[in-house]
């Protein structure tokens, strides 16, 4: 049974990913390279089927150009799509910012930003009960 939550940051370069297995808290799990859909599905449905994964929470860039979060969009439709899994949308207004003043490890920055859409996420689902 699926029951965990992950968090995703989808950058052109790379990509930020969390989990969270309980949907109370997440955490940062690792950052990948985009390298393009095909072998971006590949590593997402090992992901998916590894941490048994019921909803994606894809960080929609609202604050910056539209094309960035055209792309967030549809990766989380081809996501959804090709993995049969839930997606939902959660403004990620300045998580890469916040990340960076947490910590100036470039390898932790996407999936601490990751980790904060997760959070947030999370917490509107707690909020509306």
């Amino acid at each position: 049974m699926r029951t965990a939550f992950l968090g995703v940051d989808y950058g052109r370069k790379r990509i930020g990913l969390a989990i969270s297995e309980a949907g109370l808290i997440a955490r940062p799990l690792k950052t990948i390279e985009n390298k393009g859909e095909k072998k971006n599905l590949i590593a997402f449905a090992e992901i998916v089927k590894g941490y048994n994964i019921a909803t994606i929470v894809v960080g929609l860039p609202v604050h910056k150009n539209t094309s960035m979060a055209d792309e967030a969009t549809a990766f989380g439709h081809l996501l959804a799509w090709q993995l049969q899994v839930r997606v939902v949308f959660q403004n990620e207004m300045l998580t890469s910012v916040e990340a960076e003043s947490i910590t100036r490890n470039k390898n932790l920055i996407d999936s601490v930003a990751a980790s904060m859409i997760l959070q947030d996420y999370l917490k509107t689902l707690r909020e509306t009960k």
